[in-house]
């Protein structure tokens, strides 16, 4: 296949919906062999040529046994997209113990535990490319997604 990332492997999170779906699509698209997880099942098929696995990015060991996946498909990761995260609507004094460990876990810790994982498997094959995704809500406030 053709492409400017044909011959890559991808590692994308959270790519049955939204943004991620786009980069998976994309990724496909331009020639990369994508692997790419979900707490869900997707809803709807992904590309043909996209590979899926339930995994919760905030469980280290989840995270741990997508990379060895994705090392086992693809024989290397050249890119890993953090995606994954979720939101919660509501203010601080709405918010339970219980949301803000889910938040923190798919949107900060999945983050980390996904670099962790990676990063010495790019540094072996001589390199690699990370890309964390981000919100504009990083830059608006919103006192309904407070801790978002």
């Amino acid at each position: 296949m053709t492409g400017r990332l044909a011959g890559k492997a991808a590692l994308v999170t959270g790519g049955v919906q939204g943004i991620g779906r786009g980069i998976v699509e994309r990724f496909v698209a331009e020639g990369a062999e994508v692997l790419t997880c979900s707490r869900r099942e997707p809803a709807e098929s992904l590309p043909a040529e996209a590979h899926w696995l339930r995994a919760d990015v905030s469980v280290k060991a989840e995270v741990e046994a997508l990379r060895d996946a994705a090392l086992e498909r693809f024989g290397r990761i050249d890119i890993l997209v953090n995606n994954a995260g979720i939101q919660i609507e509501k203010t601080v004094a709405e918010t339970s113990d219980a949301e803000w460990d889910a938040l923190i876990g798919a949107n900060v810790s999945g983050v980390f535990f996904c670099c962790r994982a990676v990063i010495p498997v790019m540094a072996g094959q001589g390199g690699g490319a990370i890309v964390n995704i981000g919100s504009i809500s990083g830059y608006h406030a919103d006192p309904g997604m407070a801790i978002y």
